[in-house]
């Protein structure tokens, strides 16, 4: 039977043939009833090899404790290969196993010989809470002009609203896009409400991408994981990176509900249709009379009074996608309060299903 291949154990085909010879002949011995092994003349001959390549191979093979040399002679003899194989694998497997622990190094030095050797790098990762947590902050002290975020869990540190207050107070517009998840915690959307009353221009949606702040268009940290256990970002300041971000928060801001009673809500520019879809799909109210309303009594009632601001939050939360249970905890009211006050408000804008009270609300500017 032919041997397989020990090029895992550095042995190559020829020192397999002649290790096959040299075990086959383990057992032959002289006259004078000693072991008598091959000779390299004699190996060469049987393996139809030259002398010379021939002792190459058994001395290979000695050298890996396969093979031993007769004392005082010239022929090789066979280790029992139960007991010398079984040696070399293991040695050949701590072997390796050394080498595998050196991936770390060798792949730290490879990173280093890539990165820049200026100290002012554009960009580089940040790995862990304290790292993350530290440029966000790093991030909100350095803002002189402009700061936009993206607000969405999981969060690295805990909310600092006197720092935002600091930098809105030396005129930094600072604007962020919540996520429906954002205001999930109790207090959260009133802690919005208190940061827009300070200045910050704040809308929501149902989901973003990614945790995103970008200070004065300069420098920006994203993050490139979710995971609430390992956090890691990229803090950039490379020029192209940064805009296509900016660029990137200005097309989801675009398309964000505005927060009721916070800067820049009244006159922003908001996709109706879209806000009306979401009102229709959110979640299931029952609808109210269903009768047709007549023309003239629309009108009248597009001239009715404005929205109180309870009526702009529910709405807003609603077309954002934020479902019941939500919604109640933000307000602090039961789901059947809640119920009952998505029922009144159709009946205030004559709407018989949460799609129409979108496009209702829509038309008179109440979101």
């Amino acid at each position: 039977m032919p041997l397989p291949s020990f090029a895992a154990l550095g042995i190559d085909d020829v020192a397999v043939a002649v290790y096959r010879h040299v075990v086959a002949g383990a057992g032959l011995a002289d006259a004078a009833g000693a072991a008598a092994g091959p000779t390299p003349e004699a190996v060469a001959r049987a393996v139809h090899l030259d002398e010379a390549t021939a002792l190459a191979a058994l001395e290979r093979l000695r050298s890996l404790g396969l093979v031993q040399r007769s004392a005082g002679g010239e022929g090789y003899g066979a280790v029992d290969p139960r007991v010398a194989v079984p040696a070399v694998v293991a040695a050949r497997a701590d072997a390796l196993v050394e080498v595998r622990a050196a991936v770390p190094e060798l792949g730290a030095l490879f990173d280093e010989g890539r990165r820049p050797h200026d100290a002012d790098e554009l960009t580089r990762v940040v790995v862990g809470h304290a790292a993350v947590g530290d440029w966000y902050s790093r991030l909100e002290h350095r803002a002189t002009t402009d700061f936009v975020a993206f607000d969405r869990p999981p969060y690295v540190v805990a909310s600092n609203e006197s720092t935002q207050r600091v930098a809105l107070g030396r005129g930094v517009r600072w604007r962020a896009v919540y996520t429906v998840a954002s205001i999930s915690a109790d207090g959260s959307w009133q802690g919005v409400h208190r940061l827009g009353a300070d200045g910050e221009e704040a809308r929501i949606t149902h989901d973003l991408p990614v945790k995103l702040a970008v200070a004065d268009r300069r420098v920006a940290l994203v993050s490139i994981g979710h995971d609430p256990d390992r956090p890691e970002a990229l803090v950039t300041e490379s020029e192209p990176l940064v805009a296509a971000l900016h660029d990137l928060f200005e097309a989801r801001w675009r398309s964000a509900l505005p927060v009721p009673g916070t800067p820049g809500a009244g006159g922003a520019a908001v996709d109706w249709a879209a806000v009306a879809a979401r009102l229709a799909s959110s979640s299931t109210v029952p609808a109210t009379s269903g009768a047709t309303v007549p023309l003239r009594d629309q009108e009248a009632r597009l001239a009715m009074r404005p929205p109180t601001p309870a009526e702009r939050d529910l709405l807003a939360l609603v077309a954002a996608g934020a479902t019941d249970e939500v919604i109640a905890g933000q307000l602090g009211i039961s789901s059947r309060t809640l119920r009952r006050r998505l029922h009144a408000l159709f009946d205030e804008l004559g709407a018989s299903n949460r799609f129409h009270a979108g496009v209702e609300a829509a038309r008179r500017g109440w979101v």
